[in-house]
């Protein structure tokens, strides 16, 4: 992975000459294994490397022939099938095919393109420039537009440092980092915005367009057998992984114990022992004095440690780390609201970074579909009429759980309905009404119940890759790629014809992932119905943090984001006060003050 960079004088004005050491001093936290900038008179483009094996290290970016300039954030998975139709070179790298691929397509080349990717092609001859991101969305690039100018960046930061408009806080963002609804191609910058996954980008006599080249859409895979679902998925699975394994330098994971993160490992364990390669795996557990309370993960953890011969174990549990820790930090290094488990993300990347990790893979995003519980699938086959598949789930349902077949009908059909009838009002009382009203109407807080459309909705609309882009983004300021192969775009199309009773079969939920991985993950993972907490202290941790939550409270330092989005109430807690929902709405509370106190010191125009 590495990070790119563009700007170009839209007047054809040359650039001032201390642009070219400015971009290479903004960003040089990016270049671990060099940068270079090439330039011509009113554009300049950049490339800041990490490199994942030798071939990159040896590689020359920005890549420049006689018609072209091309730098890219990249990684191709069908390799084979490009060198075919575009007669490459065998042993090229990835940018070299992709200028074949622009030779032969041009701006059509991305439809043909697999894998993760952000990439920049200046058309020295039309004076053009191209920008893209893969179909999810794994690779970040920000973009600045103006009457005078064009700025583009992997790190929003690249982008504002050259920006010639005063920074201006975009209040949208709050919603997007309290309800994770808002439009994906905004930032916490009002000027700055994200090309989202799926986009191509044009600049051409001054005017910028952007294009959707991908839409998700099903109608490939075609299955009698249950079993035929499972092998294909389990083979996209195997191949997902796989492609992500582009580094001669150790390989490790975010083993959490859970169904997502477990598969993964075990896929990956697998594809490693017999590369005679090892896996490193880090993992989350308590501290030795702990609230009664919690618990962990381990005992899962070591199953899989036991089942996986080659895999190397790291235990983290972030004793160095407080949940208020280094705020400003992570927002620096995410260019986000920080999540609130970022104190454990940043120990477990620490941690990584000892072992000399080049490739960090994740179980991110099974929840979103692959391994999704599918409450609501048998309400759904009643409510379209097909009774007879609704009534064998059902049945199967209780003869598993030894529950009468009422019981299991008041819980999946009765209690589906009820919640589908009840209308939901919209409550914040951590944020100042006036801030909540002015979007609340556009905000949706029921459960999903058609999962196909909403997955399909956030492909199309890029939301799908706004995490996996910024673990990447995070990720690179340790020196590591991420790899999230359950988002992967070959598994999401498949997932768009999977037919629903797969989600709840046997009397399982989420129960695709788990066939799909029978005799792959132990049983005791496997079929475990329990799952823990990311970080298992968390609780405790926000508990200890009380006085300091009381003086963000009460601090005139922060009085702007009080005043302007932010309730006080919003911050209360007490020793017995346990709840998941509200130890979590303190904790975005602090770090939303926080970072907006922040942003106001350094200048930003505050709504």
């Amino acid at each position: 992975m590495s990070a790119i960079f563009g700007i170009i004088n839209k007047s054809r004005k040359p650039l001032d000459p201390v642009i070219i050491p400015q971009i290479r001093n903004v960003l040089r936290h990016r270049a671990v294994d060099g940068m270079d900038v090439w330039t011509n008179q009113y554009i300049a483009l950049a490339h800041f490397k990490l490199a994942m094996n030798v071939s990159e290290l040896q590689q020359q970016v920005p890549l420049e022939t006689e018609d072209l300039v091309i730098t890219a954030d990249i990684r191709l998975d069908n390799r084979h099938s490009l060198l075919q139709k575009t007669g490459a070179p065998a042993q090229c790298s990835d940018l070299v095919l992709l200028q074949h691929a622009w030779n032969k397509w041009k701006e059509a080349c991305v439809a043909h393109l697999e894998g993760e990717f952000a990439i920049c092609i200046w058309d020295k001859t039309r004076q053009q420039c191209f920008l893209a991101t893969d179909h999810i969305g794994f690779r970040t690039l920000y973009y600045y537009d103006s009457p005078e100018v064009f700025i583009f960046c992997s790190e929003q930061k690249g982008v504002e440092a050259f920006k010639p408009t005063p920074a201006r806080f975009n209040e949208v963002s709050l919603i997007e980092y309290y309800f994770r609804q808002s439009c994906p191609a905004t930032t916490y910058d009002a000027d700055v915005w994200n090309l989202c996954g799926g986009n191509t980008l044009i600049l051409a006599n001054g005017i910028m367009s952007i294009r959707k080249y991908w839409e998700p859409a099903g109608g490939r895979y075609r299955f009698k057998k249950d079993k035929d679902w499972h092998e294909c998925l389990k083979a996209l699975i195997y191949e997902a992984v796989s492609n992500r394994l582009n580094t001669d330098k150790p390989i490790g994971i975010t083993l959490s114990g859970g169904l997502d993160s477990s598969a993964v490992a075990c896929v990956l364990a697998d594809v490693l022992q017999k590369k005679n390669k090892a896996l490193h795996a880090f993992s989350a557990i308590l501290p030795e004095k702990h609230h009664p309370e919690e618990d962990d993960e381990r005992y899962y953890i070591d199953v899989i440690g036991r089942h996986c011969p080659n895999l190397i174990q790291t235990y983290i549990t972030a004793n160095a780390y407080g949940p208020f820790d280094g705020i400003v930090a992570a927002f620096e290094r995410d260019e986000t609201f920080p999540n609130v488990f970022y104190y454990m993300d940043h120990a477990i990347l620490e941690a990584a970074k000892e072992h000399q990790v080049g490739v960090l893979y994740t179980g991110f995003g099974g929840d979103h579909w692959v391994s999704w519980k599918g409450n609501p699938v048998i309400y759904n086959l009643v409510k379209s009429g097909r009774l007879l598949g609704a009534w064998k789930l059902v049945k199967q349902f209780a003869d598993r759980e030894g529950k009468r077949i009422a019981a299991v009908i008041k819980r999946e059909i009765m209690t589906q309905s009820a919640k589908r009838s009840v209308t939901t009002t919209a409550e914040a009382p951590f944020l100042q009404d006036l801030f909540f009203q002015k979007y609340s109407k556009g905000l949706s807080f029921g459960s999903v119940s058609d999962i196909t459309a909403h997955m399909c909705d956030n492909l199309r609309n890029g939301r799908t890759g706004l995490f996996p882009a910024l673990l990447a983004k995070r990720n690179e300021r340790f020196c590591m790629q991420s790899a999230v192969p359950l988002l992967d775009k070959q598994i999401m199309e498949f997932m768009i014809d999977i037919p629903m009773h797969l989600f709840v079969k046997g009397g399982y939920k989420r129960s695709l992932i788990r066939h799909t991985m029978e005799g792959i993950v132990p049983p005791e993972v496997l079929w475990r119905k329990d799952k823990g907490m990311y970080s298992p202290d968390y609780i405790s941790r926000i508990h200890k943090e009380r006085a300091y939550i009381r003086d963000i409270a009460n601090s005139d330092k922060h009085l702007l984001a009080f005043q302007r989005y932010l309730t006080r109430d919003g911050l209360t807690l007490n020793d017995t006060n346990r709840k998941d929902v509200a130890i979590l709405r303190t904790n975005q509370s602090v770090i939303a003050s926080e970072v907006l106190t922040e942003l106001s010191q350094k200048g930003y125009i505050i709504p």
